[in-house]
């Protein structure tokens, strides 16, 4: 294998390898795996054949292991070593059970500039657990390629299999030494979490500045409040202003945000509120104006027909007519027969 073997114990994978997790800090996103630091040369990965290799536990710093709960990966980097021809492939892989991987992602084969960090954008779902590694293309397709750092602790410990595994093929570490550490990072957004709404309720005329709070809130896609989408503001990672449509009807609607890594629903609703018009034919002006109150309208002109009186009149007419939906403390005129 690699010159590198000679130096490292060749140790073989099981089930009980450690898959530690970085734990990730809610309403931001969160760096899985490492670069090369400038103060530790990345070691060129010259072997003669294309491989896959994937770090599988870290003494410290960012895991390559996918923090729960999971998310999407949005770019990935490497930190280039010298020379012109290098070339890189991100790897992302699911433990299936009994020392076997799924490959579940992958971006390039990459040309790199050399000496610096390059970046590339990615859009690859993935679940806790999920390692990220690379393929190294073989010395004879490329020059040689900065793949992994040396480091001195065996609990850094990394496996391989040569050949390239293509998306949904599974396989198993041929080998696996430690003292080193892959040269690749991604970014993870987590999904989109919601705490609350405020305020939960406006008027069916629509325009209420709604504030949703949450966590996770980059790359948003989309915002809707029931099944209608709004204008919205992203105001940080941890909170959304959204305007509340307009709404034909009185009720709750659930609001819902969308991220590239998922979409969250509120567990409070908003309730659209206004002056659901009652019928009060018949009835006299107290129990008119008891009903009138109870569903958010107000009352407007009092016209008494003929010898009608506030206490024995009885309403006779009014406008608007029973079962108009209308903004909150709308007046209702009545004539008192």
């Amino acid at each position: 294998m690699r010159r590198k073997l000679s130096r490292f114990s060749i140790l073989a994978v099981t089930a009980s390898a450690s898959l530690a997790l970085l734990a990730g800090t809610a309403g931001a996103q969160v760096t899985v795996g490492q670069l090369t630091p400038a103060a530790n040369p990345p070691v060129n990965c010259d072997y003669p054949a294309p491989y896959d290799e994937f770090n599988t536990s870290v003494a410290a710093g960012a895991s390559y292991t996918v923090p729960a709960p999971g998310g999407v990966l949005t770019s990935w980097s490497t930190n280039a070593g010298p020379g012109a021809g290098q070339l890189l492939e991100l790897k992302v892989i699911r433990p299936t059970g009994a020392g076997s991987f799924t490959v579940v992602g992958a971006d390039g084969l990459r040309a790199l500039a050399p000496s610096v960090v390059n970046t590339f954008p990615i859009n690859i779902p993935v679940q806790a657990g999920d390692i990220v590694g690379l393929h190294v293309a073989s010395e004879f397709e490329s020059a040689p390629t900065s793949c992994y750092f040396d480091t001195t602790s065996v609990l850094d410990r990394v496996g391989w299999r040569e050949g390239f595994h293509p998306l949904g093929s599974t396989f198993s570490f041929e080998e696996e030494g430690t003292e080193w550490r892959m040269n690749v990072s991604a970014t993870l957004l987590p999904p989109p979490i919601m705490t609350g709404i405020g305020p939960a309720a406006g008027s069916i005329t629509g325009g209420t500045p709604v504030v949703v709070t949450g966590a996770n809130f980059a790359s948003v896609k989309g915002v809707t409040f029931g099944t209608t989408p709004v204008p919205y503001v992203v105001n940080s990672e941890g909170q959304i202003t959204a305007t509340a449509p307009a709404s034909k009807t009185l009720g709750k609607v659930t609001v819902s945000v969308t991220t590239a890594a998922g979409a969250v629903t509120s567990a409070t609703p908003f309730t659209y509120e206004g002056c659901a018009v009652p019928k009060l034919n018949g009835k006299k002006l107290k129990a008119s104006k008891k009903k009138l109150k109870k569903s958010d309208c107000k009352l407007g002109k009092v016209k008494k027909i003929g010898d009608a009186t506030a206490k024995t009149g009885k309403v006779s007419k009014q406008n608007p007519k029973p079962g108009a939906i209308l903004p909150p403390g709308t007046k209702v005129t009545i004539k008192l027969k």
